[in-house]
């Protein structure tokens, strides 16, 4: 009898541990082939069987990551490292869940102790290069990534990764032409803008700029600069001044601010700006929303009160709105479409424009990173204004970063 059962036992195990296997196999099979959400359903199957299973629970929190939910996939490493402190995996799943969740401090603890048990494991130093490229601190994240590459040199996504943190925190010029076209007899219009930003601190950036404006057989132009301060790693604000001297169309004085708080999806903002010409003065001001739909598509709108001041006439108030659609088209391209009810082109105001409170404007643009150091873009705006005019713009631009 004994003998008996041990042979059925063994029978059994011998028919239960291949099914295991082959369930397992399919499950991360269905996993790096995209399928998601099969993929999750059968690891959680495999651990409802075998809740000591930490290879399958693991693949659950990957899992996790890969669909979008850091919180859940935080929860599912943080069950791990509760029993297994030293758990390299874990601690590096639970790092970047927690990044993605922007819980800096927990996750720069959770990666400090992987660092400290494996600190010559790639995927220690990516999720570290990681963490501190989303808290601001490009210097560190360049580290991490060359510690990588240097045990990785042929790594596409980490050599993507440096890349990216090394243009963001590049000096970079850039340079923009815009012509415009009306339907009346009014002569075309030319407009260059030159601007060299430069990387002074990973927190704090400063730029010059100078704009010359082609009109009526003169040339208007004016210059200023300005700072970019990142106080916190979610906290942005520019600000800044241009002057020009006697000039028809662009103002002889520009101050503009804005300030943007980053959430995981959600940007929100704040714009002020005030400009005066001769006898004229404009302020306007308002708050920006952004959102995130995806990790490559932003939908945002903004709201933008003015009030005109003269010397000749009373003050007027006017309401401007813009909602935008922008998404990156493939590894290299992007593209955007606008609306916009107003004033046209707050970011550069000429005096013709405040005379049409009311105009409506339709954008068009796209861009392609030639490198990821070289960018060139391209806009089309169609305004339509009060009294049958309508304005035709095209724009290029030139970003090149050193």
């Amino acid at each position: 009898m004994f003998t008996t059962s041990v042979a059925v036992l063994a029978l059994s195990l011998s028919l239960v541990v291949p099914q295991s296997q082959e369930a397992r196999a399919e499950a991360e099979r269905l996993a790096k082939s995209g399928d998601h959400a099969e993929a999750l359903k059968r690891f959680q199957a495999i651990v409802a069987a075998n809740p000591g299973d930490v290879e399958a629970r693991l693949w659950i929190g990957r899992l996790h990551m890969e669909m979008g939910e850091p919180s859940r996939a935080a929860a599912v490493f943080e069950s791990i490292v509760a029993t297994q402190p030293q758990n390299v995996d874990a601690l590096v799943g639970l790092g970047r869940a927690l990044t993605a969740s922007g819980r800096m401090d927990e996750a720069a603890d959770a990666l400090n102790r992987a660092e400290a048990v494996a600190k010559d494991r790639v995927d220690v130093l990516t999720a570290q290069g990681r963490l501190h490229q989303a808290g601001g601190r490009s210097t560190l994240a360049l580290a991490y990534y060359g510690r990588a590459l240097a045990l990785e040199p042929g790594n596409a996504e980490l050599q993507t990764l440096a890349d990216k943190v090394r243009a963001a925190r590049a000096h970079r010029l850039e340079a923009d032409y815009d012509f415009q076209h009306f339907n009346t007899e009014r002569d075309d219009t030319h407009t260059g803008s030159f601007e060299l930003n430069a990387h002074l601190t990973d927190a704090f950036r400063v730029f010059v700029e100078a704009q010359t404006h082609r009109a009526f057989d003169q040339f208007d132009n004016r210059a200023g600069g300005g700072i970019e301060w990142l106080p916190l790693h979610n906290l942005w604000i520019r600000a800044g001044a241009l002057f020009g001297g006697d000039n028809i169309e662009l103002p002889s004085t520009d101050l503009f601010g804005s300030i943007v708080h980053h959430g995981k999806r959600a940007h929100i903002g704040f714009d002020l700006r005030f400009v005066d010409y001769d006898g004229i003065d404009f302020w306007v001001g308002g708050p920006t929303f952004a959102y995130d739909f995806t990790d490559r598509s932003t939908g945002y709108f903004e709201y933008h009160r003015g009030r005109t001041g003269s010397d000749f006439a009373n003050s007027s108030t006017n309401d401007s709105v813009t909602v935008g659609f922008k998404s990156r088209l493939g590894q290299r391209g992007s593209g955007m479409i606008e609306y916009r009810h107003g004033v046209d082109r707050l970011d550069w105001l000429t005096l013709d424009r405040l005379a049409f409170p009311d105009a409506n404007t339709i954008s068009f643009g796209a861009g392609y990173d030639v490198t990821p150091f070289v960018t060139l873009g391209g806009r089309y705006d169609y305004s339509s204004r009060d009294e049958d005019i309508t304005v035709q713009r095209a724009s290029a631009r030139l970003i090149f970063r050193f």
